[in-house]
């Protein structure tokens, strides 16, 4: 991660991100700061490694897992984050209707905060992914016969998205926007075909349901979340983990993220390009034959 975004980004955020990617040793000692991070800022390197049950040199490697350079400087970041977390209740005039805009901003301030968070969520996003999960969904991709989608809300930008990607090389895909037909299509899915949940918060019931009986059919899953402790999670072969959590402190899911479409919109355009590259000779082969079928629907 380069230093801008590691600047921008906050300490807790960036442990929720990276927790998923961790191993259990790591994963201990993200749920524990987690867990209660004010105690944290004065905790020793000791006490900490007794807690979780891993070595001093474990939690070293925490740290350096989340780009710090040291535990002191670690601590230090935490005890900055909650003082600025524990601030008075905002009065109505300052609370937030999208990411950091109130009512107080004009319309050069709103143009550009919304520029500068979506600039943000693409940093962080390519900060974040982890290029083993990738290439694990790439090839899975790969090997379906069938991609199956499931999400709901804001989400339904990211499946549109990659329907359209996956489809015009050649994958052949299924979504259904009625509800219950779409929990029903996870019927017809099986050990070669590919379950994709899209959720922010990880949390949505259909979407959630939707993968944990996909996965009961055999299905590979994937979930593409926020949160790597959210229900979603726990039915998921493999996970990409997006950047789009909101709040400083406490629960991850303080609040739906509104440019958390943007950061889905560039995890499948991501898996598409390189799914394309891999494939290369069969994604233009379909570039060309549906570009043929869409010129018909052009003057």
């Amino acid at each position: 991660m380069d230093n801008a975004t590691d600047s921008r980004q906050s300490i807790l955020m960036r442990i929720r991100w990276k927790a998923g990617y961790m191993n259990p040793a790591l994963r201990r000692i993200a749920d524990r700061v987690l867990k209660a991070p004010e105690e944290i800022k004065s905790i020793s390197i000791k006490d900490l490694a007794l807690q979780c049950e891993v070595s001093e040199s474990t939690v070293t490697r925490f740290v350096r897992e989340i780009d710090v350079p040291s535990f002191q400087q670690f601590k230090i970041l935490i005890a900055e984050e909650l003082s600025q977390g524990t601030a008075p209740a905002e009065p109505l005039s300052e609370r937030h209707v999208y990411e950091d805009i109130t009512d107080q901003d004009d319309t050069s301030s709103v143009l550009s905060k919304v520029a500068a968070r979506y600039a943000m969520t693409v940093s962080d996003t390519r900060a974040g992914l982890a290029e083993k999960e990738l290439e694990r969904a790439v090839e899975a991709i790969e090997e379906a016969d069938v991609l199956g989608f499931f999400a709901m809300g804001a989400s339904l930008l990211c499946v549109e998205n990659a329907l359209l990607r996956f489809m015009r090389v050649g994958k052949r895909c299924l979504f259904f926007r009625d509800l219950g037909i779409r929990q029903i299509s996870t019927s017809t899915l099986g050990p070669k075909s590919l379950a994709i949940g899209v959720s922010n918060s990880g949390r949505t019931i259909s979407t959630v349901d939707s993968l944990q009986q996909a996965k009961l059919q055999g299905a590979t899953t994937l979930a593409i979340t926020s949160f790597p402790d959210s229900p979603i999670v726990r039915h998921a072969d493999i996970c990409l983990f997006t950047p789009t959590i909101t709040g400083v402190v406490g629960p991850g899911e303080y609040h739906e993220s509104m440019v958390s479409k943007i950061a889905q919109l560039q995890v499948i355009d991501t898996l598409y390009s390189l799914y394309a590259v891999r494939n290369f000779g069969r994604a233009i082969e379909g570039l060309e034959r549906t570009s043929d079928v869409t010129a018909l629907t052009r003057y």
